[in-house]
């Protein structure tokens, strides 16, 4: 597991005194203060990622495969969102020949390698699952295939 990207959420709290709103007794032999609280919760958001270490078979194509499990956690009041790209465009790269394939996020799919998931407010962990899926052919050409996709999180 590794842990993308992670903000501090610690909550702060913060006591001031406002002013000199101390008074001196009255005639009825009374007096009172007032004290201001404050405090801070400050937007924290993390992703993890679980590899599935799926294999791709090219040639026989695979539908929805599940390569990964993300978590996210967000406590931004606004909601957040889950943003997920793909360095070659959503294409398995090796050298100049190129494989399309198209990626699932819940029930977000998108098959040009850029996909994004809003998400209500919530401080609770939520598990989705990546999947690909690749078109069979049997006229691949030999070599080692890749592409890098990158996860982010953000509050809105």
């Amino acid at each position: 597991m590794s842990v993308l990207r992670w903000a501090p959420a610690a909550a702060i709290l913060m006591v001031a005194l406002a002013g000199n709103q101390f008074h001196s007794a009255s005639a009825e032999g009374s007096a009172q203060a007032t004290l201001t609280l404050r405090a801070t919760v400050p937007a924290a958001c993390a992703i993890t990622l679980s590899s599935e270490n799926a294999l791709l078979d090219l040639n026989s194509g695979v539908t929805n495969l599940p390569v990964a499990t993300v978590e996210e956690r967000c406590n931004a009041a606004n909601g957040y969102t889950v943003s997920i790209t793909s360095k070659n465009g959503g294409s398995l790269a090796s050298g100049t020949a190129n494989i399309g394939y198209t990626m699932s996020y819940g029930d977000n799919s998108t098959g040009n390698g850029a996909l994004a998931a809003e998400r209500s407010a919530s401080g609770a962990a939520r598990q989705t699952t990546l999947s690909v899926s690749v078109p069979a052919a049997s006229n691949r050409v030999a070599g080692d295939y890749e592409d890098t996709v990158t996860i982010s999180i953000a509050a809105k």
